[in-house]
């Protein structure tokens, strides 16, 4: 069977099954766009933070994997993206004005996801995982475990010394194009490159692919000139003195050998200071590890499970 059939014919109907659309009401008024699953038996909960330029749709075989070992799910859509608020009207730009506001947006979801079944478990990518990563810091107690997948402790900065991007960043917002999608960044193309993408399985890539281009609201594609330096100001926030240590669930961090979105060494720096925490590195993947090939999430999917479950 071909991903496709196998999304179309076995996720899409079990997963649509067992979902309830949620509107979640931030503090500042403007609403986030959530969906829960339920499952049979439940272990808990396993709440999901996806990463930069994403949206729901895109974790629906992530969905499937957990709700089959009898995890429920909870969603949503981080402000900047997909059918949640924006700041900009142009759907293809991602902004933000402080990360901090992603740290108080999931405080306020899990205010209002009070009615799913506890213990809380924790899957975030990428930039969602410096979300978790600020969340837990500020927030220890709240999840029994927590599955970081390549996080953005870090993201990479080109061949240049941190000071110039954030240098650059800083004059642009100073001269009113805090908004404005960042120059190096071209705008969204219609069809994505595999070979320039952060997936591995061009398969998988394709079939992710065509559902962004179909809905308007998946185009995010650039940042902004405020969400970019806020991107590259979080990781002092992250590994600032005593912090990482005030996490106290057990961590276990995915790192890609070939990720080209965010830095390793940053991960392996924090896993680091973690007082439990396993860091599994997979070799010959890039970013996007679930969109890997079957030989690759195979294992993957199993080891999260697994961890959740021990």
């Amino acid at each position: 069977m071909s991903y496709s059939a196998f999304m179309s014919q076995t996720v899409s109907p079990y997963i649509t099954a067992r979902r309830t659309v949620r509107e979640l009401v931030m503090r500042d008024g403007n609403n986030l766009y959530g969906e829960s699953y339920s499952a049979e038996n439940a272990r808990g909960t396993v709440f999901i933070l996806h990463g930069f330029t994403e949206n729901a749709a895109k974790y629906s075989e992530v969905i499937y994997r957990f709700l089959c070992e009898n995890f429920c799910v909870f969603i949503y859509e981080q402000r900047g993206h997909g059918r949640s608020y924006r700041a900009v009207a142009d759907k293809t730009l991602t902004h933000i004005d402080r990360f901090e506001e992603y740290v108080e947006d999931f405080e306020t979801v899990l205010e209002q996801a009070a009615d799913m079944p506890k213990p809380y478990f924790l899957f975030s990518h990428s930039m969602g995982g410096a979300v978790s990563a600020l969340f837990m810091e500020k927030h220890p107690g709240v999840f029994g475990k927590a599955v970081m997948s390549s996080p953005m402790i870090a993201p990479t900065h080109g061949n240049m010394p941190l000071f110039i991007p954030k240098l650059i960043c800083r004059f642009c917002i100073l001269t009113g194009r805090k908004r404005k999608r960042i120059f190096i960044a071209p705008k969204y193309p219609g069809k994505e490159d595999f070979d320039t993408s952060c997936a591995t399985c061009e398969e998988k890539f394709a079939y992710y692919e065509e559902i962004k281009r179909n809905c308007e609201d998946f185009h995010n594609y650039s940042p902004t000139y405020g969400w970019l330096l806020q991107s590259l100001c979080v990781t002092k926030k992250i590994l600032k003195k005593g912090a990482p240590e005030r996490i106290d669930a057990p961590v276990l961090i995915f790192s890609a050998e070939l990720d080209n979105a965010v830095l390793n060494d940053k991960q392996k720096e924090f896993a680091d200071r973690l007082k439990n925490c396993r860091l599994e590195f997979i070799k010959g993947v890039k970013h996007e590890l679930f969109l890997s090939p079957d030989e690759v999430t195979e294992p993957y999917f199993n080891q999260i499970t697994d961890f959740f479950k021990a």
